[in-house]
């Protein structure tokens, strides 16, 4: 459809696959909704394919982090990109790059979690002792351990480029379960205070998923942990509000029911799985913040 009158098919259409309709006024009223199913269909479509495409990379993304954190910063920690500098007439003064690279943190400054030596580790793997400080590299460091429960992908996307990765791997996936969240909402009817609770856990997790990313770990540690928790929370909560309303309004038999239970089984197993460690580290810092700030006697 020709939205702005100027001849062309807009962007949206070309996306879509829509063919170009020149005048619309002429239409009859069933050829116009004929024309908006049309476009709803191929809209939903391109959404269906978008979460499904978007889906493995997103997975295989988060599975392949240890290997390729340590491949990427042991590659390319020295590189630097050339930065031009003007004068104020306008004239290139010149052109600079940091002289440590993208990773700059002495080794000796660096300590593992796990009682290695982050200075034979980044000398063997590196060929000098530099390490990747906070929110430098293009991962996070992973020549071993920062955290007393061991690797978490918090340390990994500490960074710009692996955060950003992230989110823009998941943007497709988290617009699936809103859609979804929707869909089970309109289907199965529930009461008002059910309907709500279904939204709000939802809500709530998507709230807690953005602080945590601005929170880094390295930055925030405490408020990263806290928030890891809150956000797996309200995911858990809001895949067994899913389930509850799912068979509550169509059995057990019903195939779209039986989709949703084995979907949220599994992601209720992996949270609780996931969130062990962060909970347990919530709990330790909780408790190092309490007696830091504890009255004195």
């Amino acid at each position: 459809m020709d939205l702005n009158g100027d001849g062309k098919i807009d962007l949206q259409d070309s996306l879509l696959g829509i063919r170009m309709v020149n005048d619309t006024s002429s239409m009859s009223v069933d050829e116009k909704h004929k024309l908006e199913r049309a476009l709803k269909l191929h809209f939903i479509v391109f959404m269906n394919r978008a979460i499904v495409i978007t889906w493995p990379m997103f997975c295989l993304y988060l599975i392949t982090q240890p290997w390729m954190a340590n491949w990427t910063n042991n590659a390319w920690h020295a590189f630097s990109s050339t930065y031009d500098v003007y004068a104020d007439n306008g004239s290139l003064e010149g052109s600079y790059i940091r002289k440590r690279g993208m990773c700059s943190v002495p080794a000796s400054e660096i300590h593992c979690s796990d009682g290695q030596n982050f200075t034979e580790l980044a000398i063997a793997a590196r060929g000098t002792p530099i390490g990747c400080g906070c929110g430098e590299g293009v991962y996070g460091e992973g020549l071993c351990p920062m955290t007393f429960y061991g690797y978490t992908l918090s340390d990994f996307v500490s960074t710009a480029p692996a955060l950003g990765a992230m989110l823009g791997l998941g943007f497709f996936p988290l617009l699936g379960t809103w859609q979804c969240t929707m869909a089970i909402n309109k289907h199965c009817k529930p009461r008002p205070l059910w309907e709500k609770l279904h939204f709000f856990s939802m809500m709530f997790f998507q709230i807690s998923y953005i602080l945590w990313g601005v929170a880094s770990d390295c930055i925030f540690p405490t408020s990263h942990a806290v928030l890891t928790v809150a956000f797996l929370g309200g995911f858990l909560a809001h895949w067994i509000v899913s389930v509850y309303l799912c068979i509550a309004a169509l059995g057990v038999k019903v195939l779209e029911a039986d989709i949703v239970l084995w979907v949220a089984s599994s992601a209720i197993s992996v949270i609780t799985l996931g969130a062990i460690p962060r909970i347990r580290g919530s709990r330790s810092c909780i408790q190092i913040m309490g007696r830091r700030f504890a009255p004195i006697s």
